[in-house]
């Protein structure tokens, strides 16, 4: 985890990561926050897992678990919404009222 993990993100997945993390939380924070920053940096969910020595698959997990803290917290970062808005948008058309409104607040 060499990578910078954008401050915002990781405050955001804090607040909304309840009981999530087990033993431990911060690293459950961490990682997700490394996966959300890069994405919101525009990589590809294949070049983040290279980044990240994890599979496509594994980084898919991370992200929707990621966003889903983010927005059952509802902290403010226009990162994390960056990161987020494409799968809050899937969840939004499968009826995700929570998702639809955060779309809508950006």
């Amino acid at each position: 985890m060499d990578q910078p993990i954008e401050p915002s993100i990781l405050a955001a997945i804090e607040q909304g990561r309840g009981q999530r993390g087990g033993n431990a939380p911060q690293a459950w924070s961490r990682r997700r926050a490394q996966v959300l920053t890069l994405a919101h940096q525009r990589m590809t969910r294949t070049r983040v897992a290279g980044e990240v020595g994890l599979t496509s698959r594994q980084v898919a997990s991370l992200v929707n678990e990621g966003c889903d803290a983010v927005l059952r917290g509802g902290a403010v970062s226009a990162a994390a919404d960056s990161a987020c808005a494409e799968r809050w948008q899937s969840a939004c058309e499968t009826g995700d009222t929570a998702a639809c409104d955060r779309l809508r607040s950006r």
